[in-house]
């Protein structure tokens, strides 16, 4: 039931981002890490595919997460600019209220650069932040896709000395508050950290090799130890993003197994799985734009409508995902016909 947690925590991101629901942590972190948990799972297994079945996997590789993520990410870009340009910029949406410039509008769709609106790597044109704000964790994602052939190319203890690499700059980020090095940027961020995430996914998604399945044990051992000893006894979590992230990092693995082995035989459960695996994605990128317009169009807001705001807002979501994923059926049906293969279950297309 892959695609069920996919759903839930993308509804987890949402209701993360709707400001003064009094949540006492923030729920949003902890689905982030699980993402890049499953999005490394997903990819690793993605990736040896195009090995088996294509001349140049890298090229088709990179094409095929092209065609899957962008065409989504491209309507939801235009259509917030142009709604900020004819409705005026938002007075209670976060990061809604930029200048529709043609600069910022091409930093924007490029993707890659959404990633650097924290410093000490910020590019100044794209801030505060990315028009779709949570695009600089899709941007992360999109790194590891960059990465990953090459990471592969080094070899098994390439990878693992990848994966240590980024498992200090992650952890030891964690340590400090502010500065250009911290538990934010570094540690929640950037690829330089997060990558450490994607990586364990992937050695997961291997486990049957006495290799990774090293490389697994190590990575749980090493954040449970973070969760339950370290952190505390140093006052970690007073830290930004520290408690969540390393509950995220250490429920991904048991979260994203059950989920695998929880496989019903009943059609309409495959068919909601498959369904609620696709809404993940566009509820992911559009829910901000969904707040703008229930702001601008319905006159809605949290501090004035309470729940019917957050009610609102999840249609809303519901509503724009459903018409996202009718766009992109063109393109899913060449996409697969293009890379020759089918994508490994229903409720888990890479």
């Amino acid at each position: 039931m892959l695609g069920i947690l996919r759903f839930v925590l993308a509804l987890m991101v949402l209701l993360s981002h709707i400001p003064g629901l009094g949540m006492p942590l923030n729920p949003g972190v902890s689905a982030v890490i699980l993402f890049y948990f499953i999005s490394g799972y997903l990819m690793g297994r993605s990736y040896q595919r195009f090995q088996r079945h294509s001349t140049q996997p890298i090229r088709d590789f990179y094409f095929d997460r092209l065609l899957k993520l962008m065409p989504q990410y491209s309507v939801v870009v235009l259509l917030t600019f142009l709604l900020i340009y004819w409705l005026g910029p938002a007075q209670h949406t976060m990061f809604l209220n930029q200048p529709v410039e043609p600069l910022k509008i091409l930093l924007n769709l490029a993707l890659l650069p959404a990633n650097y609106v924290f410093e000490p790597l910020s590019i100044t044109t794209l801030l505060p932040h990315p028009i779709v704000p949570p695009a600089w964790s899709l941007s992360s994602e999109f790194h590891f896709y960059l990465l990953l052939p090459l990471i592969l190319l080094l070899g098994r203890w390439g990878f693992a000395l990848v994966s240590a690499g980024a498992a200090v700059i992650q952890i030891a980020a964690l340590f400090h508050a502010t500065g250009e090095f911290n538990s934010d940027n570094f540690g929640y961020r950037f690829i330089f950290g997060v990558l450490v995430f994607f990586l364990a996914g992937l050695a997961y998604g291997r486990r049957e090799e006495v290799f990774y399945r090293r490389i697994v044990q190590a990575y749980l051992v090493t954040y449970l130890l973070m969760l339950l000893v370290v952190a505390p006894s140093l006052g970690l979590y007073a830290k930004p993003r520290v408690q969540e992230l390393l509950l995220g990092a250490v429920v991904a693995l048991p979260l994203l197994s059950a989920s695998l082995h929880a496989r019903s035989a009943a059609d309409w459960q495959q068919r909601l799985d498959e369904l609620l695996g696709r809404l993940a994605y566009p509820i992911f990128i559009s829910h901000f734009l969904v707040f703008f317009c229930c702001e601008k169009l319905l006159g809605l807001t949290l501090a004035k409508d309470g729940g019917g705001f957050v009610l609102a807002s999840i249609l809303g979501s519901l509503a724009a995902s459903l018409l996202l994923i009718r766009l992109q059926a063109q393109v899913e049906r060449y996409r697969i016909a293009r890379r020759g293969f089918e994508s490994m279950a229903p409720h888990a297309t890479p």
